[in-house]
């Protein structure tokens, strides 16, 4: 055996680091040892570093990082043998300069900042560097500093430095930060990117449109920002991108007029039309109608009470743009019907009733949303000229029926007629449900697809919505609320909303009953003994507060829509009732009402009004107007609303102040809901009557209350037909 063991040969021992030649991986340094958790994790800290598994070894490129890592694995397991060369490769790398470059903010300007690991910082480096409080060497942003670090082979920089780098090799100054144009499968977007200056990058971060980041999208709305944040942090533009922002401002320049007007509050009257209309619009009236004019398919959205339905009709007689067709909910037909017959008394109007019925043909057409479609043809054979849409948020829902007939009916108007959408709240969620009114109108295709829609305005984009409301007035969103015209308005205004009857006949057989007792009753009560006169001004009361309840009960319906739609618009509403019965409706309907009303305690009333007045506090307060019309302030509300008369008008003037008052800073409008040819008709048109004669003394006495309901038994006696509203169905 001892003679077997001397013939053999022993092979070499291999050193556990050695370099090796590869043509596939060019000079690389060879790693072999027996597993030890502890060196595999040096190893893997290696740069580029690679494990074979055939030969069970590790292997990186011979570069000047890699033979600092390999020095610190010999350093720290000394076991490890490393061969000849691979000593004469390390002791050769760590002669030179070995280190990470950033770049930082110091004393007002930037520089670039030597972190060493190995070797001695070249001497060009030192004139006119600084040491950092850390300790770091900051050197400066020099032509002559960007030469020497060029040639430095075992410099590794960051992305600042190498920006700061490039612009010093073609001869210009680094800015704090650059803008650069970034190009990506779903869309184009711009970059910032920090050369030296940090806080730069932390300030756009903070700008609104980059919710955090450092993109923004490619958006005219952004010029203006991004052209101060440029000024202000002295950021430079590059490639791309300065070609893109050239552009912008020219959208964005172009965009501004139409903005401006679509916020215009103040036109002269066109001439040859203010003369047929049968009232005068307000300058700021006048501007929407020359806007609509112009815009042709445009969303009317000015604040609840500032005459969008005026406006509208105003501008298709403007327009000439007839037969024309109002698609409006069942509840305001009645209004559309009173309007047209006011403002437009030289044209005709008819309103569809029901699914059969076929309407008269007319200039004016009204249709309520629910038998658009049942119609269609109809309005088809009139080949209309314009439609306005009114309440358009009722078509947020692309895939509803109603939505769907009116996209047809909007189909038929010529591409030169108008399209009118009006609402007051056009988004009541979110920015989505835009996407199906613009599709009636005809402007989607300015915002590209639904998708594209969703995706530019979508929840996911920080101030989405302003983002959004720029683009629409760009286009065609034209939008005034009360404080842009508020000198223009008075301090108070009253409107009257004319609602149909759902118990029309139960009605009209009571007031046949009670005219024919009144026409028993002597007309003129003074010539009666007191007693006898009193008792019978009991009755009449008595028997007039009959019709009132019916006409109460008979409009319910339609005032609980009203109200319902008046609340999407966000804003605060007081409603005023008279009768137990209607009040507690409203309550039920709107559970989360605060209310005013007979059986509250005095506590409960002031819990009500602290709890109403509060910025955050519910948005509907229901009051009962002999509890609530005194003594109170309401003033977190610029709108009230009253489902009953009282008898006199110093009660409607009381309860009105509740929100026109001291701390009100917008003008009031007061709503009154009438229901059409019933008592409600002829009390309004004597208050208001009456209301004149009031603010002045006449015969050196005022005109009480029982004078309107001596003028209202007169009427009833004598059959004076209705004059105001009309009454359709």
């Amino acid at each position: 055996m001892p003679g077997y063991l001397e013939q053999v040969e022993l092979a070499d021992q291999r050193a556990n680091v050695e370099l090796r030649s590869s043509e596939e991986n060019g000079e690389i340094v060879v790693l072999s040892f027996p597993y030890d958790a502890q060196i595999v994790e040096l190893v893997r800290a290696i740069p580029q570093r690679r494990f074979d598994w055939d030969r069970r070894e590790w292997w990186a490129p011979t570069d000047d990082w890699a033979a600092l890592h390999v020095s610190d694995v010999l350093a720290r397991f000394p076991e490890l043998t490393a061969s000849k060369e691979v000593d004469t490769w390390i002791r050769a790398v760590e002669r030179r300069w070995i280190g990470m470059v950033s770049t930082r903010r110091y004393d007002g300007r930037g520089w670039w900042a030597l972190t060493t690991r190995a070797g001695t910082v070249p001497e060009e480096f030192l004139e006119g560097s600084v040491e950092a409080d850390d300790g770091t060497l900051l050197i400066e942003l020099s032509e002559a500093n960007a030469a020497v670090l060029g040639e430095q082979r075992s410099a590794r920089l960051d992305a600042g430095a190498a920006r700061c780098l490039t612009e010093l090799q073609i001869g210009r100054k680094p800015p704090p930060a650059q803008l650069e144009l970034i190009k990506r499968v779903d869309a184009d977007y711009l970059r910032l990117n920090v050369l030296w200056d940090r806080e730069t990058g932390i300030a756009f971060e903070r700008m609104p449109a980059s919710a955090g980041t450092r993109t923004v999208p490619i958006d005219p709305w952004l010029v203006e920002q991004l052209d101060e944040f440029i000024a202000l942090h002295d950021v430079g533009v590059t490639g791309e991108a300065g070609p893109v922002m050239r552009r912008l401002r020219e959208e964005h320049a172009d965009a501004a007029a139409a903005v401006k007007r679509s916020k215009a509050t103040s036109a002269d009257p066109i001439e040859g039309v203010a003369e047929r209309l049968g009232g005068t619009l307000e300058p700021f009236q006048w501007a929407g109608v020359r806007y609509a004019l112009e815009a042709r398919r445009t969303l009317i959205a000015d604040e609840q009470g500032l005459g969008k339905t005026i406006e509208a009709l105003a501008t298709i007689e403007a327009d000439g743009a007839y037969p024309a067709v109002v698609v409006c909910p069942a509840s305001i037909k009645l209004v559309w019907a009173r309007e047209a017959e006011r403002w437009l008394p030289h044209r005709s109007f008819s309103v569809a009733e029901g699914r059969s019925a076929v309407p008269a043909t007319a200039d004016i057409t009204i249709v309520n949303y629910e038998i658009v479609a049942a119609h269609g043809e109809t309005l088809a054979r009139l080949k209309p000229k314009a439609l306005i849409v009114d309440e358009s948020h009722y078509c947020k829902n692309p895939r509803a029926k109603r939505t769907q007939a009116v996209r047809r009916l909007a189909s038929l108007i010529p591409d030169d007629g108008l399209r009118l959408a009006l609402t007051g709240t056009p988004v009541l969620n979110h920015a989505e449900e835009l996407i199906a009114q613009l599709r009636v109108i005809g402007r989607l295709d300015d915002f590209g697809s639904g998708a594209q829609f969703a995706r530019r305005f979508g929840p996911d984009h920080s101030r989405s919505e302003e983002r959004l409301h720029w683009h629409l007035r760009r286009h065609c969103f034209l939008r005034r609320i009360k404080a842009d015209v508020l000198p223009q308005l008075p301090a108070k205004r009253r409107s009257i909303v004319p609602i149909s009857l759902t118990n029309r006949a139960e009605y009209r057989r009571a007031e046949t009953d009670i005219i024919a007792w009144l026409r028993e009753q002597p007309l003129d009560l003074g010539e009666l003994d007191a007693k006898i006169a009193a008792t019978l001004r009991a009755e009449r009361l008595a028997q007039l507060g009959v019709l009132q309840r019916l006409a109460g009960s008979g409009k319910l319906d339609g005032a609980l829509g009203w109200i319902h739609d008046f609340l999407a618009s966000g804003e605060a509403l007081v409603v005023f009732a008279r009768h137990r019965e209607v009040q507690q409706a409203v309550i039920e309907r709107f559970p989360n009402a605060v209310h005013l009303i007979g059986s509250d305690s005095a506590a409960a009333r002031q819990v009500a009004i602290d709890a109403f007045q509060e910025p955050d506090g519910p948005q509907l307060i229901v009051c009962a107007t002999r509890v609530a019309a005194q003594g109170i302030t309401l003033t977190r509300a610029s709108n009230v609303a009253f489902l009953e008369l009282e008898w006199t008008p110093a009660m409607h003037e009381q309860a009105e102040d509740r929100c026109h008052r001291i701390g009100q800073r917008d003008a009031v409008t007061a709503w009154y809901l009438l229901a059409a040819e019933t008592i409600d008709e002829r009390m309004s048109r004597l208050i208001e009557r009456k209301r004149a004669s009031i603010a002045a003394v006449t015969d050196g006495k005022q005109v009480d209350g029982d004078s309107v309901v001596e003028a209202i038994v007169r009427e009833l006696r004598e059959g004076e037909p209705f004059r105001r509203l009309r009454s359709v169905a």
